[in-house]
């Protein structure tokens, strides 16, 4: 299982309601995990393109 953050563990609180659940989450996570703390430029949305639609009422006159 993999799991990806662009934050600490330390910063996952936020996102628990209680501190028993984040510390009892974080155990089972990190009791045998191997983790790799990678850093530089992100390659997420390297080749995303953004595209546009407009939507409006048809013109009955175009044939």
């Amino acid at each position: 299982m993999i799991f990806t953050s662009n934050r600490q563990p330390s910063q996952w609180e936020e996102f628990f309601d209680g501190k028993d659940d984040l510390l009892a989450t974080l155990d089972r996570i990190f009791d045998k995990a191997r983790v790799f703390m990678i850093k530089g430029e992100s390659y997420r949305g390297r080749e995303c393109q953004t595209l546009a639609v407009e939507a409006g009422i048809a013109n009955e006159n175009v044939k």
